[in-house]
This record gives structure tokens, C-alpha cells and sequence, in this order.
């Protein structure tokens, strides 16, 4: 029977071949955009889960608050950890981070920066599981001077990954460090990048202050005996911060301080710390339920086209559904027969959305950064593929199934075949819930293209454009930063030179805290801040609002003068920089200037209060303005400087432009992403429709001939087949609208700064809708208004 069905089904696909080919290239689509947002969210969803331990691992979070000033931190204090596991039974390991380091590493001759350094503890390798290729866990750390590398960094300096066990690595120019293993690269899932490993003991590498409970730099994660226990240990962290904490930062009996401890599950990590100082680069769960919403919403689509174009042509196949019945068939083995259509066309389009998979994986993990694969061998993938595969073909056929099966024979074979006025409704609602949906995602990539328009536009004030930024990262380098500077400055491509301690357009996470004095109050702010010399605001071309750069006077190489921008003036509430006066090396003195408001960053943060301290101790970038009309050849020349003040350093250098550039990366792939599945959606949705307009043109034929005797005109006939088709888009509209409007401002509210949605978007938005469904159901209403009435009338 099974054959038979199969024969019989293959038979009315071939049958039908316009009908066939719409829903089988409607369900491919669908599926393929299915797959590869489902792998996208799944690979979203699997960070940091291959872990052995992964349930029972935390890592310690902090929130502090107090007066005006607060901090959200994925960080805490050296001594925390072993503090924490002397007190608490509940903990059975404990582990120190210190991330992000880039240091230069060298081996004989060669040199060079790694990007990615990180210090860490011993018992890093029973909380993480690394494959080592060298060396073994046990033995890694076994000397405060032991390095581990990864498979990549090893084939970087040494050529092998074999073989060097016991080599020196010269760490930050001259400490030497000896090889003690290599590891496999770590997997792209898990939220602890590195390139090599250094002792966290080991503070001349590191320059970590093992005993300072006020010095919050270094993750902190625990081992729990059971997973259970995390709330339990949580609730004893107050008394944790009284006895070893609130003396440390001088707020010990202070009822203004708030200062929260809290473990983040190993697996929330990178979906979960968006909002945490210094984690803006990890995932973000927003984008998880967006896309998989989306890929439902693409999926939903293409089912509903198939059971939109199966009851359409209920009629076409109404007497064969009669003889069947007439000859013995029951109802059962109607819906199986239909069924089997079904899961024979959705069969067929996952081979087909296969072959777009792989056709469209390459372009897809170019826009998210990820190596994204699909194992089609492997026995899970497989199943799951055939599991989703008979999924879509039950819910596409099942209720084209049971409405189809219903017809009574004695009715049909007579030639009386209605669709009910439920079928039509049905039919109507599906057309419109394909509309909307897909009106919405025009809304929304209009509105990711204006946002994204106005952060790259947006005046940022300061100008960014031909300014080289060179990051000085090694203490010789900082050191011969000033004879650089009076080299690069003796040529006519060098507009100007300045020496700073802070990455414009990187992560700063630098605050401290000032002391300032008004009217006899004492008022602390929490604020950024970074050393700049004298050429800083000319090179940025930053304008100073009040003052000037003589009244700094001489520079000192202690202290110097200090600046503040329009946003610490408002937040201190003062009226000029003169009403009152700032501690700087226990020294009471007057803001020397107010500069104007400029981003730091991206966009998404909003500008914060910010101290420059204009001081003559070495920085560690350097910033460089040339002349815009030779930018190639000035590049020539300060490499050419650079190196022959440091010979055998590396050279790096970024423009800041393109630094603020990269920063919109990721919304710029997510706008991407929004917009190649918002044309997808729409595609599928005019294929459901393109067939639907085939199907009622087919059945008004004899109407459509009697109206052409009658002195119809083709654009009167074009009108009466569009108009209840356009009637369906409009109604989506006005109920796509409203919830489009809704969730994009939802999405605005990750940016400190953005654009206010406009009527027109919407009203563009329903025009393009519009234009689209009209453009396709009048090729149909075109071509039927055409036809020769003598051919449609002939039969009568």
C-alpha cells in the first residue's frame, strides 16, 4: 500500500509541475534558512557545555554601588580566592584569571605580539578541559616560570608543535620562560580565548597585587560540590564582604555602599554578560531568541504556502477523491494517500535545502564570524534531520489531509464542489499571517539600516579621520616613545604627534576615583580617565570649552593639569571649572579646563564623566595625524621612524576610524543577517501567493472569458483578480505595523544612542509590501485577462 501511495504521489507531482515546484522550493527555502539559523542558536547555546565540570563550575560576579557611582563586574581581587575557599565547605576549588593581555614574545630573532595572554592558576586545568598535544596537566605549572602555549602560537614561534618542551620564550623582552606544554586550540564555544598561559603567581610577568582586596581585575571561578549549593553561598557573601572586603575599600560601617557578590553559571557566561564591565565582545541572548524566531517565523511561512496551495487546488482534485471513494477507499487511507504527498514533497526539499546549505554555509559563517559545520555522517544529525524532515511534511499535509478526505462522494461526481466559507477564511488568515510576518521584517531591516547609518555618520567629536594609533606595549617602547615623537614630527606628513596611557575607540574599563571640592563639600566620582601630553587635544582636534592649553603651565613628571569634560561638569553639578577644586597627588588644585563631549567608544555606551591628567610619564599609545592627501606615504615614513628607534619590534598600527568602524561589526553582520532573511521570507511568501493568484485565475476563466464578451477591459480584469489579494497585504500591514514598532524599539534600547522610528518607515514598508504582492499576483491576473475568451467559452 505504501507503494502505492508513493507511486501515486510522484505521479500528481509530476502532474502539477507549477504547483509541485512552488511548494517544493517554498519548503526548501523554509527549511534551509531553518537549518542554518538553528545551527547558528545552536552553537550560541552549546558555549562552554563540553566541560566535565561544566554544571558545577561559577564564576564570581560583582555589583557595587555607592552615591552616584556604580559597577557591574565579571572580575574580582587576587586574595578573594583563597579566602573563599578556606570559608566556605561548599567550594571545592577555586581558580584566578587575569585575561587579555597582549604581550610580545620572542624566540631568538623572532618577535612577536600575541594577542591573547593570559595568567591563570594551576588548577585551570582540572576546572577546563584542554587536550595537550605536549607536557600534561600535572606538570604544566609545575615552575612560576613554566609557559603553556597553544597548537597555533607553537607553529608561530617554533615551526612544531613537537619536540619543544623545555625552550625559552623571552616574555615581555627579557623575562625568559620555559616551555612546559602545548595545548590543542581551545574550541571557539568556549568564552576563555587565549594564545598562551602564564603562572598567575608569577606578579613580575603579571604585575598582579596578590594581597590587594581593592584591586578588582582577576576572574574569580568556583568549583561547587554540587550545583545546588550556588544559592546557599550566595547568601553567606554579605558577611564575606564585611570581614574581609568593606575595610579594604574604606567603606567598612558605610550604609551607602552596596556591594553584591554573586556566581554566574559556567554555561550563562557568554550569553548572559552584556551588561558586565568589559564583556560587550561575548554573545547576547537577545540575538538568540531574535534569530530563532526568525528561522520559526521563515519555516511557518513556507508550511503555510503548502497548505494555502493544497486546499486551493481541493477542487482540481475533488473527483478523484470521489472515484476513491466510490470504489471502497475510507477516510483513513485518503489522509494516508495525502500524507504521503506531503512527506514525499518535504523529503524532497530537505535534499534540495541540503544542497542550498552547503551552497550558502560559507557565506553564512563570513557574515558571523563562526566555522559553523553540519555533519550529515553523523547518526545524531542524521535522525535529527529525518526527525524534522517528517515533522514538517506531518504539519504541512495534515490539515490539506483531513479537509480534502471530507468531501462526499455523491456530491462531487455530480460536479457540486464548493470550498466552504471555512476553507476560504482559513486560506485568507494564512495569506495574511505570511504578510505580516514578512511586513514586519521590512520594518525591521529598515530600521537596522537607519541605525546603522547614524552611528557611522554621527559626529563623535573629535575628528578621527587619518590618525594612526600605535600601541606601545613593551617598556623600551614606551620609553623611546618621546625621541620617536620629535623623529615623526621633523617631517611635513606628520601634522601632529601625542603620547597617551588610553586606547581611544578600545576597551578602557580605567576608572578611579577623584576627589572633588566645592562650597567646603567633598564630593568622590568614579570616573575614566587616562594621562594625555600637551598635543593630545590638537591631534583629535577635541575643542576646549573653557580655558586654554597655556593655563596648564609646565608639566611635571609627578603631576600636571587636569581636564573634564561637559558630562563630569554636569555631574558635578558646578557651573564652570572654576567653582571648585581637585585632589591630584594629595594636592588640592583648579580644573584647568572643560573639553567638549567626545565618545570614548562605540555608540551603544553613553559618553561618562572623564578625567585627562596632562602628565610627561610614558604612555603606552601613540597617536599620529597625517597629512590626508599622502596617507600611504606618511604610513611609509612612521614605520621607517618607528623602526629604526625600535629596532626588532613589531610594527602595529590602526587607524582610529577604522577602530570605531569595527566596533558596529557585529550589528553590521546582525543587519545582514536580518536582511538576507527578510528577502527570504518575502520570496517565499510571494511563491504562495504567485500559485494562489495561478489557482483562482484557472477557476474564474469561463468568468473572466464572459466578461471579456461583455467589453471588459484588461486593466478592469487585473483589478478584479488583485483587488482581494491586495486587500489581504493591507490588512497585514495594519497589524504588522504596531508590532514592529514595538520590538524595534526594544532593540534600540541596547544604544545609548539611536534614531527615532519615523511614520515612514512604516508607510514604506507597506508600500514595498504592496508593490511586491502586486507585482506578483498581476502576472497571473495579466496573462488570464489576455487569454482569448473563444478558448475559455469553447467547452460551454
Amino acid at each position: 500500500m505504501l507503494t502505492n501511495y508513493l507511486k501515486i504521489a510522484w505521479r500528481n507531482s509530476l502532474r502539477n509541475k507549477t504547483y509541485s515546484a512552488l511548494t517544493l522550493l517554498g519548503l526548501a527555502g523554509g527549511m534551509t534558512c531553518a537549518l542554518l539559523l538553528g545551527l547558528y542558536v545552536s552553537d550560541e547555546l552549546s558555549y562552554d557545555r563540553f566541560h566535565a565540570n561544566t554544571d558545577r563550575i561559577f564564576r564570581l560576579n560583582l555589583h557595587i554601588k555607592w552615591a552616584d557611582n556604580e559597577y557591574k563586574m565579571g572580575v574580582g581581587s587576587a586574595p578573594m580566592a583563597p579566602a573563599l575557599q578556606q570559608e566556605y565547605p561548599e567550594i571545592q576549588n577555586v581558580l584566578r584569571v587575569k585575561t587579555g593581555t597582549e604581550t610580545l614574545l620572542r624566540v631568538g630573532e623572532k618577535a612577536l605580539y600575541a594577542k591573547n595572554v593570559i595568567f591563570a592558576d594551576s588548577t585551570l586545568f582540572t576546572f577546563f578541559d584542554y587536550q595537550f598535544i605536549e607536557g600534561s596537566p600535572q606538570t604544566a605549572f609545575i615552575s612560576p616560570n613554566s609557559l603553556i602555549l597553544t597548537q597555533t602560537m607553537a607553529l608561530k614561534l617554533f615551526g612544531k608543535t613537537d619536540g619543544i618542551l623545555g625552550s625559552v620564550v623571552r616574555v615581555k623582552e627579557q623575562l625568559p620562560f620555559t616551555v612546559a606544554g602545548v595545548i590543542r586550540e581551545v574550541p571557539l564555544n568556549h568564552h576563555l580565548q587565549f594564545d598562551a598561559i602564564l603562572p598567575y603567581s608569577n606578579t613580575a610577568a603579571s604585575t598582579i597585587n596578590l594581597n590587594g582586596w581593592d584591586n578588582f581585575g582577576s576572574k574569580i571561578y568556583v568549583l561547587l560540590n554540587q550545583a545546588s549549593d550556588q544559592p546557599q553561598l550566595e547568601s553567606k557573601m554579605a558577611a564575606f564582604y564585611q570581614k574581609y572586603i568593606a575595610r579594604a575599600i574604606g567603606a567598612e560601617g558605610d550604609s551607602k555602599v552596596t556591594f553584591e557578590i554573586t556566581f554566574q553559571p559556567l554555561a550563562d557566561i557568554h550569553l548572559h554578560s552584556t551588561h558586565l564591565m568589559g564583556e560587550e565582545n561575548g554573545g547576547n541572548m537577545a540575538f538568540v531568541y531574535t534569530f530563532s524566531a526568525i528561522g520559526l517565523f521563515i519555516l511557518l511561512i513556507a508550511i503555510v504556502n503548502y497548505v494555502n496551495l493544497a486546499t486551493a487546488r481541493s477542487a482540481g482534485r475533488a473527483r478523484e477523491i470521489g472515484v476513491r471513494k466510490a470504489i471502497g477507499s475510507g477516510r483513513l487511507q485518503l489522509i494516508g494517500q495525502f500524507l504521503t504527498e506531503s512527506l514525499l514533497v518535504s523529503f524532497l526539499a530537505i535534499l534540495l535545502s541540503l544542497l542550498l546549505f552547503v551552497l550558502l554555509l560559507p557565506f553564512f559563517n563570513a557574515i558571523t564570524d563562526k566555522s559553523l559545520t553540519l555533519d550529515v555522517a553523523s547518526p545524531r544529525t542524521a535522525a535529527l534531520l529525518v526527525g524534522f524532515t517528517l515533522l514538517i511534511g506531518l504539519i504541512s499535509g495534515l490539515y490539506p489531509a483531513f479537509v480534502l478526505s471530507r468531501f462526499k462522494p455523491a456530491l462531487v461526481l455530480k460536479g457540486n464542489v464548493s470550498v466552504s466559507g471555512k476553507a476560504a477564511l482559513l486560506r485568507r488568515s494564512l495569506v495574511v499571517l505570511q504578510f505580516t510576518i514578512s511586513t514586519a521584517m521590512i520594518v525591521g531591516t529598515l530600521v537596522v539600516y537607519q541605525q546603522l547609518q547614524y552611528m557611522r555618520h554621527t559626529q563623535l567629536g573629535f575628528n578621527q579621520e587619518q590618525v594612526l594609533n600605535i600601541p606601545l606595549k613593551v617598556p623600551s617602547v614606551q620609553l623611546s616613545a618621546n625621541s620617536l615623537k620629535n623623529r615623526l614630527l621633523q617631517s611635513p606628513l606628520i601634522k601632529g604627534v601625542s603620547l597617551t596611557n588610553g586606547s581611544i575607540g578600545g576597551e578602557m574599563n580605567n576608572k578611579s576615583t577623584f576627589d572633588f571640592y566645592a562650597r567646603g563639600t567633598e564630593q568622590p566620582v568614579s570616573t575614566e580617565h587616562f594621562r594625555v601630553d600637551e598635543h593630545f587635544l590638537d591631534v583629535l582636534q577635541i575643542k576646549l570649552k573653557e580655558g586654554s592649553a597655556s593655563t596648564a603651565g609646565p608639566m611635571a613628571d609627578s603631576a600636571g593639569a587636569v581636564f573634564i569634560n561637559e558630562a563630569m561638569l554636569k555631574r558635578l553639578g558646578w557651573k564652570n571649572r572654576t567653582t571648585g577644586l581637585v585632589e591630584l597627588d594629595a594636592k588640592r588644585v583648579e580644573v584647568a579646563g572643560v573639553i567638549s563631549d567626545f565618545h570614548l567608544r562605540s555608540l551603544h555606551n553613553r559618553i561618562e564623566p572623564l578625567v585627562l591628567v596632562r602628565s610627561k610619564k610614558p604612555g603606552d599609545h601613540l597617536l599620529i595625524r597625517v597629512s590626508p592627501q599622502q596617507v600611504p606615504t606618511a604610513l611609509a615614513y612612521v614605520k621607517k621612524m618607528y623602526e629604526a628607534v625600535n629596532p626588532n619590534q613589531p610594527f602595529e598600527y590602526t587607524f582610529l576610524d577604522q577602530t570605531f568602524s569595527s566596533q558596529y561589526r557585529s550589528d553590521e553582520q546582525k543587519g545582514s543577517l536580518f536582511l538576507a532573511f527578510s528577502g527570504i521570507a518575502i520570496f517565499i511568501a510571494c511563491l504562495g501567493l504567485f500559485g494562489l493568484a495561478a489557482f483562482t485565475a484557472e477557476q474564474r476563466t469561463k468568468e473572466i472569458g464572459v466578461r471579456k464578451v461583455l467589453g471588459a477591459s484588461v486593466a478592469s480584469l487585473v483589478a478584479l483578480l488583485s483587488k482581494d489579494f491586495l486587500k489581504l497585504v493591507l490588512v497585514a500591514i495594519v497589524i504588522a505595523s504596531p508590532i514592529a514598532g514595538y520590538a524595534m524599539n526594544r532593540w534600540l534600547q541596547d544604544f545609548a544612542y539611536k534614531i527615532d522610528i519615523e511614520w515612514w518607515v512604516f508607510a514604506g514598508a507597506g508600500t514595498l509590501a504592496v508593490g511586491i504582492a502586486l507585482l506578483t499576483v498581476s502576472f497571473q491576473s495579466v496573462k488570464a485577462a489576455l487569454m482569448n475568451p473563444v478558448k475559455s467559452l469553447r467547452s460551454e
